[in-house]
């Protein structure tokens, strides 16, 4: 063989050797990703907590109720999703001060069958939030409304764990795993990334000077996106039909942007880096890869599962204030939660 084909050939092996290096650097990479992102989640896995509903059982690891046996089904990671009524999560306005989370979802993800059911909470929800004085003393609990528990903190990760400890009360002492937590600036500049969230209008809502009409197909960037799932009416049910908006906007940028990542899997990197000014979290990057790998399918936000709870919202001088049906509370826990024995 010639020399400068011998040569030429030499090049070619050290070329593909270093290709297949780097497909295994990155392989390797995606592995200790993946493997350490799923060992940081069911550390603190727990069953619910002693209750007084009509017809519910508890034992150690497990629950009867109406006669049916239910375990915790270890496959399930639980998410508090916040929004947040403040332009800059990161800015401390002091105990009391920091805003409150306008918008709270739990979403909890079967990493095995990849479904994801959410459980919206009304804002107005009554459950005792752990209270603090203007110096960050614990005083107490105050038995109000659950999107108040955000303001008793010193920065945001203390809030988001303060709202975290009364979602956990609300749902009976279930564990809840991590939290995000996005401010309205964060809202604005994610769908302006993504290029928008398409979505038909299931209210008339003003943003841009104008009311746009039910039935009206939108593409919501910036600030009309922050309009959209922020607006309600001063009324009794103001703040069930922007639930319902937040709903409908949730699945839809859900399945947008997870369209986009599954297309390029670097945009998962590229999304997160993007929002670390506007969110706070303790998810770390490999959880969220192992989430991503893990669950993310086409058009994710249609198969999103809404378990409503039902209850009772009152009046209650200048404040709305919504008390859960005990029954639709533990239904929903343990269609998120369990799996029947």
């Amino acid at each position: 063989m010639p020399q400068k084909q011998k040569k030429t050939k030499r090049i070619i092996i050290i070329v593909l050797l270093v290709i297949l290096a780097l497909i295994s650097a990155l392989l390797l990479t995606y592995f200790i990703l993946y493997h350490h992102g799923k060992m940081q989640f069911h550390k603190n896995d727990k069953n619910i907590a002693a209750s007084e509903v009509d017809g519910l059982e508890i034992d150690e690891d497990s629950i009867t109720y109406n006669g049916k046996n239910y375990s915790l089904n270890k496959d399930v990671v639980s998410i508090l999703f916040m929004g947040i009524d403040k332009e800059r999560i990161g800015n401390n306005l002091g105990y009391g001060k920091n805003g409150q989370a306008d918008s709270i979802f739990v979403a909890a993800i079967n990493t095995s069958t990849k479904k994801i059911k959410l459980i919206p909470i009304q804002r107005e929800t009554m459950v005792d939030v752990n209270a603090y004085s203007k110096d960050g003393k614990f005083v107490g609990t105050n038995f109000e409304q659950i999107c108040l528990a955000f303001a008793y903190g010193n920065d945001a990760a203390k809030s988001c764990e303060n709202v975290k400890t009364s979602v956990s009360r609300y749902l009976m002492g279930i564990n809840i795993s991590s939290y995000v937590a996005i401010d309205l600036d964060g809202v604005e500049v994610i769908t302006n990334k993504i290029g928008g969230v398409p979505l038909t209008a299931i209210e008339s809502v003003t943003y841009n000077d104008r009311k746009c009409s039910v039935g009206e197909s939108l593409l919501l960037k910036g600030k009309n996106a922050r309009v959209y799932i922020q607006d309600r009416t001063e009324t009794l049910d103001g703040s069930t039909k922007r639930l319902q908006r937040q709903k409908q906007f949730l699945s839809a940028f859900a399945s947008t942007a997870g369209n986009q990542i599954l297309t390029d899997f670097t945009k998962l990197k590229l999304y997160y880096d993007t929002m670390i000014p506007f969110i706070s979290t303790d998810l770390s990057f490999s959880q969220i890869s192992y989430l991503a790998t893990a669950c993310l399918t086409r058009d994710i936000g249609n198969i999103f599962e809404y378990e409503t709870i039902e209850g009772e919202m009152v009046q209650n001088g200048k404040f709305a204030e919504f008390t859960p049906d005990n029954n639709s509370l533990i239904n929903a826990i343990i269609t998120a939660f369990y799996s029947e024995n």
